[in-house]
């Protein structure tokens, strides 16, 4: 059974011209957006290391060790999205307050599991629900379809941006994101975007 409809002709650079003022006002929103979300959570997690004068990076490795206890290194550095390298000193300075211990296993001394100390449990309970989770109760609040949306447009803007000099603690992350963008969007990294009058 054939159509009648014609078939549709490709939009002229008069029409693509014409939709450039939406793809503005779609990037103001979601540049305001994404700012709005950045200093809301460093503003979350100001209040959180002034409160406990601890870093941000200690209370979601107490949440994750609380969460599941007697975990080992390699499995928080997964847990966290962080090298090994990063998680021993974050484990080092918790020792050192009095939150963490560690423990060697009976059959194998060499396997180390890790629980949380009296002192950790404390901690973890005061500060509860105090930005450490606030973003993931969040996400999870979010349709199936909005985090699809997330998960896939989040990692390319995020290869967009340049690293931080103290990103080392993130790179599997980085890694991560870099492995699920397309060779497409790995190609337009390397090309400068054109200003369109937005502000950055």
């Amino acid at each position: 059974m054939h159509s009648d409809r014609a078939p549709q002709k490709p939009a002229t650079d008069g029409q693509r011209r014409a939709g450039a003022p939406q793809r503005l006002q779609s990037e103001h929103r979601a540049l305001l957006a994404a700012r709005a979300l950045v200093d809301r959570m460093r503003t979350l997690y100001r209040e959180l290391e002034q409160l406990s004068g601890a870093p941000i990076g200690m209370h979601r490795a107490l949440n994750c060790i609380g969460s599941e206890p007697g975990i080992r290194a390699s499995g928080l550095a997964t847990a966290l999205g962080m090298q090994r390298p990063a998680v021993s000193q974050l484990l080092k300075g918790m020792s050192a307050r009095g939150w963490i211990e560690r423990r060697r296993g009976d059959a194998d001394q060499r396997a180390v599991s890790i629980y949380l100390t009296a002192s950790g449990q404390r901690m973890v309970k005061v500060t509860v629900g105090r930005a450490v989770g606030a973003l993931q109760r969040a996400v999870q609040a979010l349709g199936d379809a909005d985090v699809e949306r997330l998960s896939e447009s989040l990692p390319k803007l995020l290869l967009l941006l340049p690293a931080a000099s103290a990103e080392r603690g993130t790179s599997t992350i980085r890694k991560s994101a870099r492995a699920r963008v397309r060779p497409v969007a790995t190609r337009s990294r390397m090309r400068a975007p054109r200003s369109r009058g937005v502000p950055t």
